[in-house]
């Protein structure tokens, strides 16, 4: 009987186990790696140049994101609302922005195709560009990016995601389907330097006291913190309570006195 529990406690175990270790399960510990040195890997742009990733920022934060031409599913959503964010956010000089390609068949013709269909103009702003497998897995690792091939669906398994980085580490990652502009501002502001008092790790707080406005640059109050009145209401409406019944007794008590002395 033991042995028939223990078994059955394994086997409803694992499935949690493999989850908990499967790091496409979760999102990447963004904790563990701020302010990590990031690689200055060597990259060929969809114009042919070798360049560094160093050399990209030139001194500005750098916004990046990996991506492959023949992506079926999130790439090309995900691009577009970056482009459209990045339009409404209107800084085109306050960060670089890199799309890197981590698939080893893609060529700088595809980086150019990807441009285009993303009417984007590669230029000092928007570099498209490719690299070598252990380059980019190099840099892959370090922003803990990844991807993997699924030969069900001929395709590659990633998130979408934007690694911001300032003075070659890693300052914010933003994980997700779509970019709003509030989201990139907020990014930007953070890469830039300028301290951003609250913001959500991904799916790490469903309840959250605040939330930082990145159009604004406010702090507001968000729907969690009425979760903070629970307990102080709760123990007002315990502590009335108590007083009434307290009152109640007394004044029972006081009748009762008044007619057992009365003649």
């Amino acid at each position: 009987m033991r042995l028939a529990f223990t078994l059955l406690l394994a086997l409803s175990a694992s499935p949690a186990a493999a989850q908990a270790l499967d790091p496409r399960r979760a999102p990447p510990d963004e904790e563990r790696l701020l302010y990590t040195p990031v690689p200055d890997i060597q990259l060929t742009t969809s114009s042919g140049h070798q360049i560094t990733l160093s050399a990209i920022s030139g001194g500005r934060p750098l916004l990046l994101t990996f991506v492959f031409t023949r992506c079926a599913g999130v790439c090309s959503p995900f691009m577009r609302s970056w482009r459209s964010a990045d339009r409404s956010v209107g800084r085109p000089a306050a960060y670089s922005r890199l799309v890197l390609s981590f698939d080893p068949r893609d060529t700088p013709a595809d980086m150019v195709m990807l441009a285009h269909h993303l009417d984007v103009e590669p230029g000092e702003e928007w570099t498209f560009a490719i690299a070598a497998p252990g380059e980019v897995r190099r840099l892959a690792e370090a922003t803990a990016f990844w991807y993997e091939w699924d030969r069900n669906l001929n395709q590659f398994d990633h998130p979408a995601m934007i690694v911001g980085t300032r003075k070659g580490r890693l300052v914010r990652l933003l994980v997700g389907g779509s970019v709003t502009s509030a989201r990139l501002d907020e990014l930007v502001r953070e890469v830039s330097g300028v301290f951003v008092p609250s913001y959500p790790l991904p799916s790490r707080a469903r309840f959250r006291c605040v939330q930082f406005d990145g159009t604004t640059g406010r702090v507001v109050l968000d729907w969690g913190f009425a979760l903070l009145l629970v307990p102080v209401f709760s123990t007002s409406m315990a502590t009335m309570g108590l007083f009434m019944i307290g009152a109640r007794t007394r004044k029972s008590r006081y009748r009762h006195e008044d007619t057992v002395v009365r003649p």
